[in-house]
C-alpha cells in the first residue's frame, strides 16, 4: 500500500494561475501537476545548483520516479476537494439533483472514496450536499468541517475576481488601465498536494524545496505579491494497491508512454478529457521561449490498466529547437492515480 502525504498550501495573498488561451483577466482554480513540478525544478536549480538539479531529474528521465505528484486542488477547513471523476454514479440521482450535478466540478475526498467504492450514502443527493458557490459536492456530514465563515456567514472558501491595474509608459508616462484575475482563499482554505513517496530518501529535499517555493511564489504576477504560501504537512493517506486494478482515476496530468498506449490504457473502458499544455519557459540561461505543446490526459479522467501493464506516464522532452544548445526542457507527465473497479 503506497504512502501518500498531504501538503497544505496556505496562501498569504491572491493567486494567479494562467491557462492556455485564457487572458490575464482569468485565473484557474487549481495548479496542474506539471506546473508544480517545473516550479520545484526551478527552486532546486536556484537553491542547490545545476548539479543537484541534474541529480533530481535523473530518475525521472530514467522512468523510475522517486515520488509522484498530484495536481494542487482546493481545500476548505478540513475538507479536501478532488476533481469530479469521469465515472457513472453507482445509483441514479433524483431528478432535482441532475442540474446541480452538471454544474459540479469538485467532490470531497469522502464522497470521492464512496463513489469509487460504489456505495453512496442515502443523503448524498440532498440539497445540503451541494455548494453552488464553489461548484462542489460533499457528504452532508462533512459540512460541519467547513470553515465557520462559510457555515455561519455564507462566505465562499475561495472566490475568483478581477481587479483593475494600471501600466505607466516609461517614456511618455501615459497610463493604460487593464484588469487581472486572481483567486483568493479565506484563512482556513487553500490548495493541497498529494505526494506518493516511492523513495523516501528524497523527502527532505522536496519538502525544503516546497517551502522555498512558498517564499518565491507560485503562478503568475509574483512581482505584485501573488502566489506566496506557507506549507503545512497534513495527514498521511492510504490508497489501495493499483497493481490488480482494471481502472485508475487520475489526480494529475498524465502523458502515457508508447507502450502504455499500445496496451490500451485509453481503450474502450477509458473515459477521459485531453488538455493542451504549452506556455512559456522561464530560464536563467537566456530569453523566454514558448514550450512545445503537448496533449495530456486531464485530472479526473478514468484510464484502463490492462493485465500486465503499469500505468505510470513519462517525463516528456518539450525543448524548442532554439534552446537545444542551452538546456533541455521537460514536461512532467507521470500519473498520480487511484484504483477503481471498471465494469464492461
Amino acid at each position: 500500500m503506497p504512502t501518500v502525504t498531504t501538503y497544505l498550501l496556505r496562501f498569504r495573498g491572491p493567486l494567479h494561475v494562467a491557462e492556455r488561451g485564457v487572458g490575464i483577466e482569468e485565473t484557474a482554480e487549481f495548479v496542474h501537476s506539471d506546473t508544480l513540478f517545473s516550479a520545484l525544478c526551478s527552486v532546486v536549480r536556484l537553491g542547490w545548483g545545476e548539479s543537484e538539479l541534474q541529480r533530481f531529474l535523473a530518475p525521472f528521465r530514467a522512468g523510475d520516479p522517486p515520488f509522484l505528484l498530484s495536481s494542487a486542488f482546493p481545500f476548505a477547513g478540513s475538507v479536501r476537494f478532488l476533481p469530479k471523476p469521469h465515472l457513472a454514479l453507482p445509483t441514479p440521482p433524483p431528478e432535482d439533483a441532475r442540474k446541480r450535478l452538471r454544474q459540479t466540478r469538485w467532490v470531497s475526498l469522502g464522497l470521492f472514496q464512496a463513489w469509487l467504492s460504489g456505495e453512496l450514502p442515502g443523503d448524498a443527493f440532498a440539497p445540503a450536499a451541494f455548494l453552488p458557490a464553489v461548484a462542489a459536492w460533499l457528504l452532508p456530514s462533512e459540512r460541519r468541517a467547513l470553515p465557520r465563515s462559510f457555515t455561519r456567514e455564507g462566505v465562499p472558501p475561495w472566490v475568483r475576481d478581477v481587479v483593475p491595474r494600471v501600466a505607466i509608459d516609461r517614456v511618455t508616462s501615459a497610463s493604460q488601465v487593464f484588469r487581472s484575475g486572481r483567486l483568493r482563499f479565506d484563512a482556513e482554505s487553500g490548495l493541497f498536494v498529494l505526494v506518493e513517496w516511492r523513495d523516501a530518501s528524497w523527502r527532505p529535499l522536496v519538502e525544503t524545496a516546497l517551502a522555498e517555493l512558498g517564499q518565491l511564489g507560485l503562478g503568475g504576477l509574483r512581482s505584485t505579491g501573488h502566489g506566496q504560501f506557507t506549507v503545512q504537512p497534513g495527514e498521511e493517506l492510504a490508497f489501495p494497491e493499483r497493481a490488480t486494478s482494471r481502472g485508475l482515476v487520475t489526480l494529475s496530468l498524465y502523458a502515457p508512454g508508447r507502450s502504455e498506449l499500445a496496451a490500451g490504457v485509453l481503450g474502450p473502458l477509458a473515459r477521459y478529457d485531453l488538455v493542451v499544455r504549452g506556455g512559456w519557459i522561464a530560464s536563467p540561461d537566456g530569453a523566454s521561449y514558448r514550450r512545445r505543446e503537448l496533449r495530456m490526459v486531464s485530472e479526473g479522467s478514468v484510464v484502463a490498466q490492462p493485465p500486465g501493464t503499469t500505468v505510470l506516464g513519462q517525463l516528456v522532452d518539450v525543448t524548442p529547437e532554439v534552446m537545444r544548445t542551452v538546456h533541455p526542457v521537460y514536461r512532467y507527465g507521470y500519473a498520480f492515480t487511484v484504483p477503481v473497479d471498471l465494469k464492461e
